[in-house]
């Protein structure tokens, strides 16, 4: 799982380059893209999307360690298993569902490629589904609204990983350990 947060890390990478080209052509040669604006906004809906994944691997995620961190590991375990089971993954499931409609919905708008061959250049030269309202705004708007669901589906492997280490913490199989950078599951 590692390899989405490097996915994530390298779009950010991305989106700075992107952003400095964008404004060093507005303001020094006073030109701008449209189609650049809206390519930095779905990057950074990417990075973030990807990156919730990799925080609840990596056990970087945020806490509210008021009272959490003063309890017993098996307290905790309890803790994080109930919230898993209770908020997270039904979430993802819902997310992953609504998000697989969305999607569809989005691909489904204007014409559709009749062939595999006719797919790639569709894509490339007139797009595929929903299309940006703004002159010179971006084609098939159906990939970055796949990024929600793909990345609330690697957040259902992070947070099935995530609980399995909690119950075996909560009935003593395994040692228990302060969440860390690099988490050693999935």
């Amino acid at each position: 799982m590692d390899w989405v947060g490097n996915i994530a890390a390298a779009l950010l990478i991305i989106l700075v380059i992107l952003m400095a080209y964008n404004v060093i052509g507005r303001y020094v040669f006073r030109d701008s893209s449209i189609g650049i604006e809206e390519l930095s906004w779905h990057l950074y809906a990417a990075i973030f999307l990807l990156g919730i994944p990799f925080a609840l691997k990596s056990e970087s995620h945020v806490r509210v360690d008021l009272l959490y961190e003063n309890f017993a590991p098996k307290t905790q375990a309890l803790i994080d298993l109930v919230g898993t089971a209770v908020f997270l993954l039904p979430f993802c499931l819902v997310v992953i569902w609504t998000g697989s409609l969305f999607t569809m919905a989005a691909y489904g708008l204007g014409d559709l490629p009749a062939s595999f061959s006719d797919f790639f250049q569709q894509l490339a030269n007139a797009g595929i589904g929903e299309k940006s309202q703004d002159p010179g705004g971006l084609l098939n708007r159906w990939i970055i609204k796949g990024v929600i669901p793909l990345s609330f589906f690697f957040l259902l492997l992070a947070a099935i990983a995530f609980f399995i280490k909690r119950l075996n913490i909560f009935v003593g199989n395994a040692a228990s350990e302060k969440p860390t950078t690099h988490g050693d599951f999935l």
